[in-house]
């Protein structure tokens, strides 16, 4: 076997194998994702990473020191 030839079973091997792990790999996503339980959580309602801030009303004699 020349050079070319083997560069080229390589490079086609590993193409190969690439579009498996691929394929294979979504469908374990796939498989994952159908598994997850739903969540109730309604993101126009709940906000899971900020807690609303609702300042105390100014006293009229000025602020209050903190």
């Amino acid at each position: 076997m020349d050079l070319n030839n083997v560069l080229s079973t390589i490079i086609i091997v590993a193409f190969v194998v690439t579009v498996v792990l691929a394929v294979g790999s979504y469908m374990l996503y796939k498989l994952r994702e159908r598994r997850r339980p739903r969540t109730a959580f309604d993101p126009s309602k709940e906000n899971i990473f900020f807690e609303r801030f609702f300042p105390r009303p100014a006293s009229r004699e000025g602020s209050e020191p903190l």
